[in-house]
């Protein structure tokens, strides 16, 4: 499924490379729903557009939070990280904000943000 979410690998975001993901309340509880799907039977979701484009896949290492770039840029997510991301966007299908989650590889963390950032963000 793509969603209406953009998505960016961006080298220095506040002092350290990080996939930044972002969208509106909607585009949050899309995101939620697509990661929640990740779990049970979808085994790839893609993002964002063109070159920016981020494809999340699951991995068979429980803990597995980590980022490459074919492209399109990959989020290799393992059962707990699925888990802790769908429990940390859940506060954001009704605010603004972000939230931090560990990773490996091509960024240090992927930052979910609602209502923070425009879509043409970093164009």
């Amino acid at each position: 499924m793509f969603l209406m979410l953009q998505a960016r690998l961006i080298d220095d975001f506040k002092g350290s490379p990080a996939l930044l993901i972002w969208g509106d309340n909607a585009d949050m509880v899309a995101l939620l729903d697509q990661i929640t799907g990740l779990r049970t039977d979808r085994p790839v979701v893609r993002i964002g557009y063109g070159e920016n484009a981020v494809t999340i896949s699951v991995s068979a290492q429980l803990d597995r939070s980590h980022i490459r770039s074919l492209p399109p840029v990959i989020w290799e997510c393992g059962d707990d990280t699925l888990r802790r991301a769908a429990d940390l966007i859940g506060p954001l299908l009704t605010s603004t904000g972000h939230q931090f989650i560990d990773a490996d590889g091509l960024a240090e963390e992927v930052v979910v943000s609602a209502n923070e950032y425009p879509t043409d963000f970093g164009r």
